[in-house]
């Protein structure tokens, strides 16, 4: 059985989902295809609308064939590190051929050039990045004006020069060249990359479906203000939706408010030598969340007053989730040093002997029964992986309205929770 490799968030799974995967399968010829999805936290560094295995079981409903998860450590970090955890999951299984991922341009080639561009990062590339950082440029925008100088100067040349001096400056086109990055650099030179071009309802000219699409922040947004679902039903498929509401209506949406007041508590209360070991604290940002988060008493000014061009609202929300959660540097990094996971944790498949047979044809341990969480126990790396998917998970359970059993659900260990199989 063969398996395009989808890495997403699906927070929450929506129609726009539902059409990558479909055209996944069409585009790859495979059997299935193989979910790698973030956990209870988001890339953009905030608690997802519901909880990973609800968003797993969506998936599933949506027409995947399995979800396994990218661990908090790396789902929570930089669009690169995010990129290099997903990829290796990818890579560890011996039956995914392909890998597809949405992009805003569509366009294979132009990514795949880049990609191979910044795999080499000349000197006079970076040294532009540098210039303009001290510039006080975002790393993203460092990078997307390094580039377009070195295309204005004949440093390097694209077949579509335009198309690539635009690449940067959108999330998902950005996701995509990491990905592609890391997938030039693995051994897995079988696996083909595939992309997706994200659609808007004004592209589609099928009469037979309604996509109903938008974005998933657009969803987010709208539940959080209305505190109502009815009213995004259309943009959801209809079995992923009834289980989206049964979630909902069982414990609600995570609460921002107490999320910003456990925010406060930890920069109030840290010192600027604790917070600095976790992931991305640097260049003194510890000292201005922790004199922000003294001087406001609402998290949204919290927030305003931390940001700035070098660290943008999605970096300082990833600080704080690294803060909040302990997720130190050093391993947080160490997924460069790696080849592979020590585990890889099943959240959801279809229930089919062939399904688990070919996901089992794995380089590592893949955890969906006791004895391979006991199996998986026996690597450092892998216990520390898993200490932080459990504060992980009590955290997010603190951000919930639920009772005293639904809790124990939450916070009982995490490597011991078995995977959804659905019919």
């Amino acid at each position: 059985m063969k398996f395009c490799a989808i890495i997403c968030e699906y927070n929450p799974f929506h129609n726009g989902h539902f059409y990558q995967i479909t055209e996944s399968l069409k585009k790859s010829g495979c059997d299935g295809v193989l979910c790698i999805m973030g956990g209870n936290f988001s890339q953009r560094g905030e608690p997802t609308l519901v909880d990973k295995y609800t968003r797993a079981e969506m998936a599933i409903a949506g027409g995947a064939t399995a979800v396994v998860q990218i661990p908090t450590y790396f789902c929570t970090a930089t669009a690169e590190i995010f990129a290099h955890a997903a990829v290796k999951i990818a890579t560890s299984f011996a039956n995914v051929t392909h890998l597809s991922f949405g992009s805003e341009c569509g366009d294979i080639r132009s990514l795949t050039e880049l990609a191979k561009f910044l795999n080499k990062e000349p000197e006079f590339y970076k040294s532009r990045i540098r210039r303009n950082l001290n510039d006080g440029y975002s790393l993203g925008k460092a990078k997307t004006h390094a580039l377009q100088e070195c295309i204005d100067e004949g440093f390097v040349k694209f077949s579509d020069p335009e198309m690539v001096s635009k690449l940067l400056d959108s999330p998902n086109n950005i996701l995509g060249i990491e990905y592609l990055r890391v997938l030039q650099r693995s051994s897995r030179t079988d696996i083909t990359p595939i992309t997706i071009k994200r659609i808007t309802e004004k592209d589609t000219d099928n009469e037979d479906v309604n996509y109903g699409l938008t974005t998933a922040t657009a969803i987010r947004s709208s539940v959080y203000e209305s505190k109502r679902i009815w009213n995004i039903r259309k943009f959801i498929p209809s079995t992923p939706f009834k289980i989206f509401a049964r979630t909902l209506q069982t414990i609600g949406l995570p609460d921002i408010d107490i999320w910003g007041n456990l925010a406060l508590y930890r920069f109030r209360t840290g010192s600027p030598n604790e917070l600095r070991q976790n992931f991305d604290v640097c260049e003194g940002i510890e000292n201005k969340l922790i004199t922000s988060a003294r001087e406001n008493v609402e998290y949204s000014k919290f927030l305003e007053n931390s940001i700035s061009r070098r660290f943008t609202q999605a970096r300082i929300q990833r600080i704080i989730t690294a803060c909040l959660l302990s997720l130190r540097s050093e391993y947080t990094r160490h997924i460069y040093e790696i080849d592979r996971l020590p585990y890889i944790k099943l959240l959801a498949a279809k229930h089919k002997p062939e399904v688990l047979a070919s996901l089992n044809e794995c380089n590592t341990i893949l955890v969906s029964r006791k004895q391979d969480a006991l199996a998986a126990q026996k690597d450092p790396f892998g216990k520390i992986l898993m200490f932080s998917e459990d504060k992980a998970n009590s955290l997010y359970s603190l951000l919930l309205d639920i009772n005293k059993d639904q809790q124990k659900e939450f916070v009982q260990s995490d490597i011991y929770q078995k995977p959804i199989l659905m019919k």
